[in-house]
């Protein structure tokens, strides 16, 4: 019973984790907010950018959740010293959703980075 009212809970204390697409070499748009680049195509409904990919920070955890299959992905956090704390390769065929338990990590500035074909995207967060 407790875990009824306890998920649900938990999505009213997640911090959405906003993320910006990255240039990767192939003609990207570096450091464009998402938000920016769709609300300067709305004159166009046929060049509107969905972003697949959003990622919330919960007490314990970071979820990066996939609104539809995009392919092979590499999920990559850093910390503020530019070392790997986390990475993880999946198919968003399998699953459109990845659990990173944070619960142990020192606090400070985390980078998270998800790539995929041409494609990046990265964010920041504080723990």
């Amino acid at each position: 019973m407790f875990l009824v009212f306890a998920l649900p809970l938990q999505s009213v204390f997640a911090v959405d984790v906003p993320l910006k697409k990255g240039d990767n070499g192939q003609g990207g748009m570096p450091g464009n907010n998402i938000m920016a680049m769709s609300m300067s195509r709305t004159m166009s409904v046929a060049s509107v950018s969905v972003v697949p990919v959003s990622v919330a920070l919960y007490d314990t955890e970071l979820a990066v959740d996939f609104s539809k299959y995009i392919g092979i992905v590499t999920i990559t956090v850093e910390d503020q010293n530019g070392g790997i704390a986390y990475q993880e390769v999946i198919n968003t065929r399998s699953t459109l959703e990845s659990v990173i338990e944070i619960g142990g990590w020192d606090s400070g500035s985390y980078t998270i980075n998800i790539s995929y074909g041409t494609t990046d995207f990265t964010g920041v967060f504080q723990l």
